[in-house]
């Protein structure tokens, strides 16, 4: 069920494993990609309802404006800002126009595959440095399709936007053996965007939906995922680690 609220504070604070601590900025609480893998999903309370957060650019006006021009937002966690929600609402932008005037350096995570972004160049061009797009590889709605231009798609982006003059940091996170192919993806973008892998990291909550996921599309694959699920056994992972280390532009998530 959508529902539209007035929030009284557009910053909340996330704890990756690293130990880090990260501000950021969610116009939506939610997600329609469905990634059944999301680490969201251990939050049993979240996608219950897709919140439309309606003054959320108004509240980052004001509570922004003592902010320390070093710190980084990022610009989605509990939802992808650039879903096909925002075509209406256009809370990512709005956000982005407040974040641009106050020179606040951001980092935006999307892999909806939408080319919804390409709306926003106006205001991401001229951030510069002040601006970072984190693009997934790993939606798995392009990469069911399995034809060349779903998976192509997002990579096209990262490619295109990266000539544009825009910082572009490409993610295959996670790995899905069987699924995604690494070494097409890392050899089909431009050589100057960093790529950053991670391995499939699950807990109580997203372990059923990954199950649930291949046993309904990749049946041939449910034995690898058991390995993995049950006995930590990643065969596929560890391989694209041993090759791809040695490459300065790969790195790996929370090493």
């Amino acid at each position: 069920m959508l529902k539209e609220i007035y929030v009284d504070s557009a910053v909340t604070y996330e704890y990756p494993p690293d130990g880090a601590t990260l501000p950021i900025i969610d116009p939506y609480d939610g997600c329609t990609i469905g990634c059944p893998y999301c680490f969201q999903l251990e939050n049993e309370n979240w996608n219950k309802n897709l919140i439309v957060k309606l003054n959320i650019a108004e509240i980052l006006c004001e509570e922004l404006i003592h902010w320390n021009k070093e710190d980084i937002l990022y610009l989605g966690s509990k939802c992808d800002p650039y879903m096909n929600i925002d075509r209406k609402y256009q809370l990512t932008r709005k956000c982005l126009i407040e974040l641009s005037k106050l020179n606040v350096k951001c980092m935006v995570t999307t892999k909806a595959g939408s080319k919804l972004i390409y709306r926003d160049i106006d205001i991401i061009k001229p951030m510069g440095d002040k601006f970072t797009l984190l693009l997934g590889l790993s939606n798995l709605e392009q990469l069911k399709r399995n034809d060349n231009y779903s998976l192509m798609s997002n990579i096209q982006t990262a490619n295109e936007l990266h000539r544009m003059g825009i910082k572009v940091w490409a993610f295959i996170t996670p790995i899905l053996p069987g699924i995604t192919d690494v070494d097409l993806m890392i050899n089909a973008l431009d050589k100057d965007i960093p790529v950053f892998l991670d391995q499939v990291r699950l807990g109580k909550n997203n372990r059923p939906t990954i199950e649930k996921y291949i046993d309904t599309n990749y049946p041939h694959l449910a034995s690898t995922y058991k390995d993995i699920l049950n006995n930590n056994i990643d065969v596929y992972s560890d391989q694209m680690r041993e090759k791809w280390s040695i490459d300065q532009r790969v790195k790996f998530v929370f090493e």
